[in-house]
């Protein structure tokens, strides 16, 4: 071993710490750190013990089949460079639950929370940024909508991805404010619940479909669990107010114009074909998608060439705006589906719904949460299609799952 056992532990902790923080900045530097990691894993040594310990692990199999099944469908693929492309940006859905499930260190046992106390202080510096460079901006124009969805991220990152970022955020520290789960016993309650308001305040400004999907999800089950469980009557009228206040400051937010637009493409019985609204686009794609589905149901069209087929569709069925845009269609169960057929899209519902019975049995309420907001969010975006998306999503689905330090969930 090139490294003491206690430096190579320390360097990887420091990584995974970095790791967690840069999430909300777009992980600009994802590549390289998973990179470092992989080489202090492999400098560890017990390649060979540690890789037949993990496909013994069930959790291990569920969640890295769908990027295994890849390789088979190449034979089933004729777009090789795309295929290629998206097996590269996948590579974390192998790599980061390997890493976690076998790595013996110390300072993952010992500072576990440390993790999600990462990415909550990582939200943190996003908020503040983005918040200061959009007030300044608004001071400037006069102009609202800086402070609203891409425009309040410009430069940063999707808001969508962003969204799911500050949702798992509001889960942890609601679930640590309620003393359902002892995660940052280092920070006072005041402090958790001040950063938890201005969270949902950030969600409403990113109006993000999946993050008004989740707030409104976090905010009921929170105000449930809240009512069912104070004595203070008073309290509980004021905790009654909390819907409306955000159903109010929601409406006033640009969310309320997407919404508009929403159900007019939903309800118009104008073209959609030549219409670039967002959702029209993808209301167009979801119906592309299922007519090849319904051409490839058994075996899908391979590894590559989901984007291939839906452009030949897109251009024989005279949809411009869908050919213009590039448009996938935002769906992680239809491209699974789509791709591989009925192997795929029965890969994607264990690698979701398993971990979902687990942490339901074992009462790890934050891993369950986490898996509710990676389910819901993969209506709405090609989640294992982006490395944004698979990366963020293969990391804490391993450090819920997959470390050795769990939460009493066993594979």
């Amino acid at each position: 071993m090139l490294l003491s056992k206690e430096l190579n532990d320390k360097i990887t902790y420091y990584l995974l710490l970095a790791f967690a923080f840069s999430f909300p900045f777009g992980n600009i530097y994802g590549t390289i750190i998973i990179i470092l990691i992989s080489a202090l894993w492999l400098l560890s040594g017990g390649i060979f013990s540690k890789m037949k310990y993990a496909f013994t692990q069930p959790l291990f199999i569920t969640y890295t089949f769908l990027f295994l099944l890849q390789f088979v469908w190449l034979f089933n693929t004729q777009d090789f460079t795309r295929a290629f492309y998206l097996i590269k940006c996948n590579a974390s859905m192998f790599s980061l639950p390997l890493v976690f499930l076998t790595c013996d260190n110390e300072l993952l046992k010992t500072k576990r929370s440390n993790i999600l106390l990462a990415l909550v202080y990582g939200c943190v510096a996003i908020l503040i940024v983005t918040l200061t460079r959009g007030l300044y901006r608004y001071h400037s124009t006069g102009d609202i909508e800086v402070l609203f969805y891409t425009s309040l991220t410009q430069n940063f990152y999707h808001p969508g991805f962003m969204s799911i970022h500050f949702s798992v955020c509001i889960v942890v520290l609601v679930l640590d404010i309620f003393r359902i789960e002892k995660i940052f016993p280092q920070l006072k309650t005041v402090a958790k619940s001040f950063i938890v308001a201005w969270f949902i305040l950030f969600l409403i400004l990113l109006s993000t479909k999946i993050g008004l999907i989740a707030l409104t999800l976090i905010v009921t089950v929170s105000i449930s669990y809240a009512f069912l469980n104070l004595k203070n009557n008073l309290f509980k009228m004021a905790i009654i107010l909390i819907p409306f206040l955000l159903s109010w400051m929601i409406y006033k937010s640009e969310f309320g114009i997407r919404i508009d637009n929403a159900i007019h493409a939903l309800t118009t019985k104008d073209n959609l074909n030549t219409n670039e609204e967002s959702t029209a686009l993808r209301i167009t794609a979801i119906k592309t998608t299922t007519e090849l589905i319904k051409n490839n149901w058994l075996l899908g069209v391979g590894t590559g060439d989901v984007w291939g087929d839906l452009r030949r569709y897109y251009f024989v069925e005279v949809k411009p705006a869908c050919l213009k845009e590039k448009v996938i269609p935002h769906n992680q169960y239809l491209n699974s589906f789509a791709k591989f057929g009925v192997t795929g899209i029965l890969s994607l519902l264990t690698l979701l719904f398993f971990p979902v019975i687990k942490s339901w049995r074992h009462k790890y309420w934050a891993a369950l949460f986490f898996m509710i907001l990676i389910i819901l969010n993969c209506f709405v975006e090609d989640v294992f299609e982006v490395q944004n998306g698979v990366v963020f999503t293969s990391f804490f689905y391993s450090y819920f799952f997959l470390s050795q330090y769990k939460h009493g969930v066993e594979s």
